[in-house]
């Protein structure tokens, strides 16, 4: 069986979604989409809208064949390492071909072109980036300004210089340039595609199917009305089913609640021991612990926070990563070691699929035996404990009830049972359980 492979977030999945899998199939002519799926927290490091789960069901009934788990490790890390982990975690699979990732370019010609030469870096980008980096800017901007700089005098050549540009000023294009960097470092044979990013606007449709709106835009409007009957239009049938069936049984996360802990883990942990988690970088504990003491919520916090060189989404994916202790050495160790494990949180209940990802170059987890298996590493241990502070802090602010709170404090993440969806049970109004 051919699996093309998504790395994605699905936050919540919609049309936009649905139509990059479509094309995916069509590009590719694999059998199967394998998703590679964030886990309860996003790369900008908040709180997903619903659990993964939910989401990886949802991706199912849009046309999926499975969800694997990518790590909160990874999930919440900067772009070149989120890419580099799930990257890690497609090749584990050894019937994957193909990955598709959308792109506002569209050109995977120019994406690779650029992929090789950062991978290469030559001594005057980096003498560049460097100088950017020294007049306060952040690194992903000091990139743009050092490769702008490199094509207008001419230091290097691209087919299309001008698309070559505008690749690391769209989130989407940066994702893509780093799953192909990353890629091309594991020499791997899988064939990078990227589909064209369809910007929504209103009115626009791309088919009848087809109404888009993006997941933030989503996020917003579900935040701000408290309803989601306004956004039925922009999420496929079957998995709109599956988001409403959820949200009528649990809130969504309690900005409120997340912005508390914040405060109270900065205010009183040392910074001797903040510094030791992920992009701590440079002295900014004490600019983090500041912040906090001097701020009564979340948003007040950031405000005080973010700076030219720190994004807000890098502070929050830096308060996440002190929230849950994810230590800055184990993230980096990603980079230069295979990965331990994959879980699969859902899957469509097909023998052949579930044959397909077991031929694998390392543990997948769908039952009891596989996670004991893949917990004979002591990598794999690490990434296990993580992820289950990350599934307590997510289920505190969704604010389950106690009994909830007991059932699922006591649930280890790896042992969780995988999603089997059986072919008559993608429509979801007949479903009991």
């Amino acid at each position: 069986m051919k699996l093309c492979a998504i790395i994605a977030e699905y936050n919540p999945f919609h049309n936009g979604h649905m139509y990059l899998m479509n094309q995916s199939k069509q590009l590719s002519g694999c059998d199967e989409i394998l998703v590679v799926m964030n886990s309860n927290f996003s790369q900008r490091g908040m709180p997903t809208i619903v659990d993964k789960e939910t989401r990886a069901k949802m991706a199912i009934c849009g046309g999926a064949g499975a969800v694997a788990q990518l790590p909160v490790y990874f999930s919440v890390a900067n772009a070149e390492i989120f890419a580099t982990a799930a990257v890690k975690t497609v090749c584990a699979f050894k019937d994957v071909t193909h990955l598709c990732f959308g792109s506002e370019c569209g050109d995977i010609k120019s994406i690779v072109e650029l992929a090789k030469f950062l991978n290469i870096e030559p001594p005057f980008f980096k003498k560049l980036v460097k100088e950017y980096l020294d007049d306060g800017y952040s690194l992903g901007i000091s990139k743009v300004k050092a490769l702008g700089e490199c094509i207008h005098k001419n230091f290097v050549k691209f087919s299309n210089p001008q698309v070559v540009l505008e690749l690391l000023s769209k989130p989407n294009n940066i994702l893509g340039v780093e799953y192909v960097k990353a890629l091309l470092k594991l020499k791997s044979k899988i064939i990078p595609i990227t589909v064209k990013r369809q910007e929504p606007y209103p009115g626009y449709e791309l088919d009848v199917d087809y109404k888009l709106s993006s997941s933030t835009e989503i996020r917003k409007s579900i935040e701000k009305s408290k309803r989601i009957w306004n956004i039925r239009k922009y999420i496929p049938k079957n998995s709109f089913f599956v988001f409403s069936k959820h949200l009528k049984e649990t809130n969504i996360p309690n900005r409120e609640i997340l912005g508390q802990c914040v405060l109270y883990k900065l205010r009183t942990t040392p910074t001797s021991e903040l510094r030791l988690n992920f992009d701590v970088v440079e002295g900014f504990e004490n600019k983090l612990v500041e912040a906090a003491k001097e701020s009564t919520n979340l948003d007040n916090f950031l405000e005080k926070a973010v700076s030219k060189r720190y994004s807000q989404n890098r502070v929050q994916r830096i308060t996440t990563a002190c929230l849950l202790n994810l230590r800055s050495e184990i993230t980096k160790q990603i980079l230069v070691q295979d990965i331990p494990f994959v879980k699969i949180v859902a899957c469509k209940n097909d023998r052949n699929l579930i044959a397909s990802l077991h031929n694998a170059k390392c543990p997948v987890v769908t039952r009891k035996l596989d996670a004991m298996q893949a917990l004979e590493n002591p990598f794999a241990k690490t990434l296990c404990f993580a992820e289950d502070r990350a599934n307590s802090l997510f289920q505190l602010l969704i604010e389950t009830s106690q009994s909830e709170q007991m059932i699922n404090a006591e649930k280890s993440d790896i042992f969780v049972k995988t999603l089997f969806v059986k072919k008559g049970e993608l429509e979801f109004e007949n479903e009991t359980n």
